[in-house]
């Protein structure tokens, strides 16, 4: 059976009508169709999904072979995406100006990754990725740390507000009022995510402010000399210690409960299980800003996902998000690992040397071509500017007419904004440049990317 779930490549549900299988044929087929400028190979993974889905014996047997596969707890990667298509006997080696590195590149480099079709998930979950070698993911940074110093901080504060408390004399009402503010100074300590709460908690911190903003004026007009009588330095250093403790717990709580709602806001198991993000051919976000994707752009992109598994496999931390958005600015693929983030988008063209000239522009065998270059280079440049803690670096896969075909020859700078690749060697290009991050993950990286970016957040 072929690597795509025929359902997804005509855009229906498993549960469609013959009807309404044949409808989304004839609207797909004039899009992919080679007479109409399509390609060959989508066009045969079109046919393929016809072939079946239209005949009902067919279309019994493979819901059943779809059946038997959900069920299977461990799966084999598929290592032919297209069934109609063996791979060469002999491949063709690559051309040696096409990639420079030394590295040795594991078998599963030529095999595609692409697991069975799931039932569809939220796009702020993924899907589960199962690592080559799943070693420790170091959470940069760990927003654990600032837990422990602000509890023990909290827990100092609360016990001198209490011994003042309890140790102060009430002989009025002004005296009740200052005790009770006193206390609520301890409201103003906590952090948001415990104060928020509280019942009448904005009444309290509200107080709580209004007496350290008090007492600090107390303690400077005890330095005044007419007033230097009636203040002891005791009290002086006790009301000190209190406005001082009361502003470092609040950093500290401040920083904890941050880190919290961050912490949150990703998922914890999916921020460490999970790998990918949306699905390849829609958008992560579905608003009015994203442009609409066409049936040949959905199946070029299912076709370069498949390149990029091995590249997350191999990556543990790595994390794949299918059609990120800044803002109006949308990417077919980023790829994150650590501070370097790779956006990716692809083309399918015939056999020759693909290489980018002085001006950034795709040249096609010593010719200019139109291609996806300029509007790469642009996000690159705008996500650059909306990232300033990582690398940012885009990747143009050429993927050949026929999946497997040999006679793409890429060239580009190592350091360039936008580097070409051909899909024979798209996976060692990435991974190479993915690999010297080691095993770490930067959710606040993530979080930006999948929340606050999409919307045009600051």
């Amino acid at each position: 059976m072929s690597g795509a779930d025929h359902y997804e490549v005509l855009n229906v549900e498993r549960t469609a009508s013959a009807a309404e299988i044949k409808t989304a044929y004839r609207k797909l087929v004039r899009q992919v169709h080679p007479d109409q400028g399509g390609n060959a190979a989508l066009f045969r993974l079109v046919q393929e999904a016809w072939n079946t889905l239209s005949d009902p014996v067919k279309r019994a047997s493979y819901d059943r072979l779809l059946a038997g596969q959900s069920t299977t707890t461990s799966r084999e990667p598929d290592p032919q995406p297209y069934a109609d298509q063996q791979p060469d006997p002999q491949p063709e080696p690559e051309p040696t100006w096409t990639w420079s590195t030394d590295q040795p590149w594991s078998s599963t480099s030529s095999s595609s990754s692409a697991q069975a079709e799931q039932p569809e998930q939220p796009r702020t979950t993924g899907e589960r990725v199962q690592p080559v070698d799943a070693g420790p993911i170091l959470v940069g940074p760990p927003f654990g740390r600032w837990r422990v110093p602000a509890l023990v901080a909290l827990a100092g504060f609360t016990a001198l507000v209490v011994w003042i408390v309890v140790t102060s004399g009430y002989h009025g009402f002004w005296d009740v009022i200052s005790g009770i503010g006193i206390a609520a100074m301890i409201m103003v300590a906590m952090p948001p995510h415990w104060s928020r709460r509280v019942p009448f908690g904005r009444l309290f911190k509200t107080l709580g402010v209004l007496t350290a903003a008090f007492l600090l004026l107390a303690l400077v007009l005890s330095f005044v000399p007419s007033l230097l009588d009636d203040a002891s330095a005791i009290g002086r250093v006790v009301i000190g210690a209190v406005v001082v403790g009361l502003v470092v717990v609040r950093i500290l709580t401040g920083r904890w409960s941050k880190a919290h709602a961050l912490d949150l806001a990703i998922d914890r198991t999916a921020a460490y299980e999970f790998n990918l993000w949306g699905r390849p051919g829609e958008p992560l976000v579905d608003d009015a800003l994203a442009a609409p994707i066409s049936a040949y752009d959905v199946l070029l992109q299912r076709r370069t996902a498949n390149l990029l598994d091995p590249v997350v496999g191999a990556l543990p931390a790595a994390k794949l998000v299918h059609g990120a958005q800044l803002g109006a600015v949308a990417v077919d693929h980023m790829l994150i690992n650590g501070h370097r983030v790779a956006l990716i988008v692809s083309l399918v063209g015939p056999p020759g040397a693909y290489s980018l000239d002085a001006y950034g522009s795709l040249v096609f065998n010593g010719q200019p071509i139109d291609s996806p270059v300029p509007a790469l280079k642009a996000a690159v440049a705008a996500w650059s500017g909306r990232l300033r803690t990582a690398q940012v670096r885009g990747f143009l896969i050429v993927h050949p007419t026929v999946d497997g075909q040999g006679g793409i020859m890429t060239q580009s700078g190592s350091e360039a904004a936008v580097t070409c690749l051909s899909a024979r060697s798209a996976d060692r290009e990435l991974l190479n440049w993915l690999e010297p991050e080691g095993n770490v993950l930067d959710r606040r990286l993530l979080y930006d990317v999948l929340r606050r970016a999409p919307y045009g957040l600051i």
